[in-house]
């Protein structure tokens, strides 16, 4: 039995935004009625295709987030992490401002009605890549994990625009949780790449995940109390290094060693890198960067675009990896050859997975 709450109150007296997710499953009654034989009730998950769903139940099990209140003293916070020396009193649609931190970019220039106009327009350019990867992965037919993944970067998207635009503390919440959410999807298809079915007992693998997915809620829970600037942005790191390090061990596999993924991998750790710089840059350079406002380069929209292209040189090469680590499972070791079961295709000037020839084997198979 599943039972659902959500509950949104809106207060307007302070500016106080209150939202309670509730997702309780009763486990309990399942777990009774398969106690007499455990293995059954693996083997019913299994056998009825339903373990995302019971992963899923587990991950929002005790999930209470809650977005605290913003009382009078959240209005133009003294602790608002600013780049820019001379402080920015531009007054627009979203004042004042309640997040935590105001990129270098000066707001209200562009349009009253928009906060940060460059970063929130670049920030559709994630929504746009997450709507063609989806169309393109419901018509090659990928693994649902891949459609997750791509989901939740068109989220992190979405929720970046809502931020930039209104430097409010419900859309820094729109945008740094879910990018949370999107790493934990990806540790997920890492750390699951070469397993193909759900074993009968949860491996320690799956506890590991497990154990990522909860601890990434638990931020949630701890980064709504209070918007950590530098330990959030400490933690996102630390999950992008151990997804790098990840990446790099099954690249070391065998089967995942072709001149496709090496490519793949070079554009990846490439795009990562001058991402980055440009995200540093915009903060440590920002008065220099802002002496001729016509003139800034505005190095935080280039970080989303650049990231933009780092998320998909990802998608593409997760998708390689998987795709080999399952025909590796279905061929003798010793006649495998990579190369042989990958082919890489460039539409709009990127590369993506060419299903062709799996879609191929499998109408030959049906007819």
């Amino acid at each position: 039995m599943l039972l659902i709450n959500i509950k949104i109150t809106l207060l307007d007296n302070d500016t106080r935004y209150s939202f309670s997710f509730s997702f309780l499953l009763y486990l309990s009654t399942w777990l009774t009625h398969y106690n007499k034989n455990n293995n059954l009730f693996f083997s019913y998950l299994h056998r009825r295709k339903m373990s995302h769903v019971l992963i899923l139940c587990i991950i929002f099990l005790p999930i209470i987030i809650e977005s605290r209140s913003i009382s009078v003293s959240h209005v133009n916070p003294s602790d608002v992490k600013r780049f820019e020396s001379k402080l920015d009193t531009e007054i627009g649609y979203w004042s004042p401002s309640t997040s935590s931190i105001d990129w270098c970019e000066r707001n209200y220039v562009v349009t009253y009605y928009i906060a940060e106009f460059w970063n929130c327009i670049s920030s559709f350019a994630m929504c746009l890549l997450a709507i063609l990867l989806t169309i393109r992965g419901l018509y090659n037919g990928i693994e649902k994990r891949f459609l997750l993944l791509i989901f939740s970067f068109g989220i992190v998207g979405l929720g970046s625009a809502y931020f930039h635009g209104t430097l409010t503390y419900l859309g820094q919440m729109a945008d740094e949780l879910p990018m949370v959410y999107s790493m934990i999807v990806w540790w997920f298809i890492l750390f699951r790449m070469n397993k193909s079915t759900l074993t009968s007992t949860i491996s320690p693998i799956d506890i590991l995940v497990l154990f990522g997915v909860f601890y990434g809620f638990l931020w949630t829970y701890i980064h709504s109390l209070k918007t950590f600037v530098v330990i959030f942005q400490l933690h996102f790191t630390l999950m992008i290094l151990g997804g790098l390090i990840r990446l790099i061990q099954i690249y070391k596999q065998i089967h995942c060693r072709t001149h496709y993924i090496f490519y793949l991998l070079v554009a990846y750790f490439s795009t990562l890198i001058l991402a980055t710089i440009c995200w540093l840059c915009d903060q440590k350079f920002c008065d220099q960067l802002n002496q001729n406002e016509n003139m800034s380069p505005h190095l935080h929209a280039w970080w989303h675009l650049l990231m933009t292209v780092n998320f998909h040189m990802s998608v593409v090469c997760v998708e390689a990896m998987r795709l080999l680590s399952i025909q590796y499972e279905q061929q003798p070791t010793q006649n495998f050859k990579p190369e042989n079961h990958l082919r890489i295709v460039f539409h709009y000037g990127l590369p993506f997975v060419d299903y062709s020839k799996q879609k191929h084997q499998k109408e030959k198979k049906i007819n």
